[in-house]
């Protein structure tokens, strides 16, 4: 019996993987990179929570803001015409529905490898972040490359090239130029681009249990394309808060059309007062309190000019004076509404 004993070895079969990475043939998986990264970490022990903290404890409250879902709209329309513009390719955007979560799962939730935008709103004081997908960057870098009929390689186990890192710096500075179009309507806002984080932790532009609202554009080219995972803190919009907050009834002011044909039909049957003026002049009060009944007043218009003829100060019509069956009336001589006033007025675009 010998004395010695085989001490079991420590090293584990992910030791041996890992080992791997740098030989040839050997391809890294999306496990990998994450372990790389750090995006992959074991989940923590599950806390239990009691009484109110249990109803509230994890909850998002999220404000409704009816001008912030027009102004996502519009993003995703300047996104689809920019885009083709700058790959000369058919592409569409297509906006998912906003949602409120919260900064810190948000970044855990990234996919890696992936390049996150940090954008400045310069005139809120704020940031935003937009996170581009591995397949979206590998798109846009192939076809800007000519590489229009390849099969799309997935860009794994290496860092971004300094050319794929300047294809993408050029496109997300057209998105950011489409944001602050799609924000004008609302309020002014620059956005512009201010770094790239390929770490998700490097990219926390608040505090991780703030909240905030989170939109996905997916991008589609030709059969190719990717994500973009944007995310708006509520403190970044603190200053359009009540703007976005606004109730929308229409894409155009004056456009309601049910409004304008009941106005056009009730108008018509509307009453109204006239004043024919004959004369207008000013006089000195003294003067006037020394009228007496049957004082007689002499004004400097004839019996055949014609009188102004005003409905509540707005001048309607020019008539003159005539007598029918012992009755003084009016002869209308010159309209000066036109006949089908108000009519159809072309709609201002909002």
């Amino acid at each position: 019996m010998s004395g010695t004993e085989e001490t079991p070895s420590s090293e584990s079969p992910m030791d041996d993987s890992l080992a791997d990475w740098g030989a040839a043939g050997v391809a890294m998986g999306q496990n990998d990179i994450d372990d790389l990264f750090g995006g992959s970490e074991a989940p923590e022990p599950e806390v239990v929570r009691n009484g109110m903290e249990a109803l509230v404890g994890g909850a998002v409250r999220y404000d409704k803001l009816p001008m912030l879902d027009i102004v996502v709209d519009r993003l995703a329309r300047l996104l689809t015409t920019s885009i083709r513009k700058f790959t000369a390719d058919n592409a569409d955007a297509v906006i998912d529905r906003m949602r409120p979560v919260r900064v810190g799962p948000f970044l855990d939730t990234i996919t890696l490898p992936a390049m996150i935008g940090i954008i400045r709103i310069e005139e809120w004081d704020g940031y935003c972040l937009a996170a581009l997908d591995s397949q979206l960057i590998g798109s846009i870098v192939d076809i800007l490359l000519g590489g229009r009929r390849n099969a799309v390689q997935p860009i794994e186990g290496r860092p971004y090239t300094p050319i794929e890192r300047a294809f993408v710096e050029k496109f997300v500075g057209l998105l950011t130029q489409d944001m602050s179009r799609a924000f004008e309507s609302v309020s002014p806002a620059t956005f512009r681009l201010e770094r790239f984080e390929i770490t998700p932790s490097y990219a926390l532009i608040t505090k991780p249990t703030a909240a905030a609202l989170t939109f996905r554009a997916e991008i589609t080219m030709e059969g190719r394309g990717g994500h973009i995972d944007f995310l708006l803190p509520y403190a970044s919009i603190e200053p359009v808060r009540d703007l976005l907050s606004q109730e929308v009834l229409g894409k155009k002011i004056g456009g309601d059309t049910i409004w304008r044909g009941h106005l056009a039909e009730e108008l018509p049957r509307a009453s109204t007062e006239l004043t024919a003026v004959i004369e207008s002049r000013t006089m000195p009060f003294s003067e006037v309190a020394r009228w007496q009944p049957g004082s007689v007043v002499e004004l400097d218009r004839r019996q055949d000019e014609p009188l102004d003829v005003f409905c509540q100060g707005l001048l309607v019509c020019r008539a003159r004076m005539a007598a029918k069956d012992d009755r003084v009336v009016l002869r209308v001589e010159e309209c000066v509404i036109e006949k089908d006033w108000p009519g159809d007025t072309p709609a201002l675009d909002g």
